[in-house]
């Protein structure tokens, strides 16, 4: 077979080309620290780098529902905590009003204490985090809780705002998995179906006022339910806590190994790719100067022919 200038030419040109194609692979490889840049680097692995970083989104989306959740619930454990020191509080404060040394003039002061532990209850069981009541249920913008100004400066009445504060608010931790991330209004401040604790308050508050040491006496057995239904909402929360927590621990883990694996498969040898790139650099020198060898004898050949 003839080989022709223009043959040797294109050949030439074939060679500087792929020299340089691998150069330029060399060096990004060395500047990006990663064996695979784009699928066709490596289809196989592509495929699997693909994969792996697909799991690890969702995975990192898990992690700060997870941490979005643990804060929610930690506020609600501090709230709780409050809300179960001011039921101690009042039920001092009730016991103080049963004993039969209490004068008509006692009973009307702690009156006055009660209700502004009873704005202060208010206030806890509206309490807001990150633009989110925490007892809303999924009424997460509206306030469970209205409360009702009266005479003397003393609160009338605290009523609910939305039927809607019974469910909780969700969070997905895990495929498939729905975690509730707060307590209702019912959860914390209802009693039973005809009582609650603002209403607990309100009796209180009445029997203190009426000077009837009595009916204040005959309310303490109700405070103490009131105080161990915080108790149970509280060990709820908690529980909570600690199955999130548990949670973010098995997905730091996970990360970490979808992170290696993902390093394994894409990462590059950093020695390794220095050498090559070396290597490359000198290929790519010595095709350009044969190639500037050939076009400059076919040069001459044209001209002398």
């Amino acid at each position: 077979m003839r080989i022709t200038h223009s043959h040797l030419i294109d050949k030439v040109i074939n060679n500087v080309e792929r020299q340089m194609n691998r150069l330029a692979e060399s060096q990004t490889q060395v500047t990006t620290g990663r064996r695979v840049n784009s699928p066709s680097d490596d289809p196989a692995a592509g495929g699997e780098i693909i994969r792996l970083m697909t799991r690890l989104s969702r995975l990192e989306q898990y992690q700060r529902n997870v941490k979005s959740g643990l804060s929610q619930l930690s506020m609600t454990e501090t709230t709780l905590e409050q809300v179960r020191e001011l039921a101690i509080r009042i039920k001092s404060l009730a016991v103080q009003g049963a004993n039969d040394a209490t004068t008509a003039q006692g009973r009307r002061a702690i009156a006055e204490q009660i209700d502004q532990e009873l704005r202060q209850l208010v206030s806890l069981a509206n309490t807001r985090y990150g633009g989110r009541c925490l007892f809303g249920g999924s009424e997460i913008r509206q306030a469970p809780y209205e409360a009702v100004e009266g005479g003397e400066g003393w609160l009338e009445a605290v009523n609910p705002t939305s039927p809607n504060r019974q469910s909780s608010f969700e969070l997905i931790f895990d495929e498939g998995e729905r975690v509730k991330v707060t307590l209702t209004a019912d959860d914390v401040f209802t009693l039973d179906e005809n009582d609650s604790l603002f209403g607990l308050l309100f009796n209180l508050r009445q029997a203190l006022t009426d000077n009837n040491g009595q009916a204040v006496g005959d309310l303490l057995p109700r405070l103490d339910e009131a105080l161990e239904k915080l108790n149970g909402a509280s060990a709820l929360v908690g529980a909570r806590i600690n199955s999130a927590q548990n949670k973010m621990d098995l997905f730091d883990r996970n990360e970490i190994t979808l992170t290696d694996r993902l390093s394994d498969i894409g990462d590059v040898d950093l020695a390794d790719a220095m050498t090559r790139l070396n290597e490359n650099m000198v290929a790519y020198e010595l095709a350009l100067r044969a190639s500037a060898n050939v076009i400059q004898m076919s040069l001459v050949n044209f001209i002398t022919a």
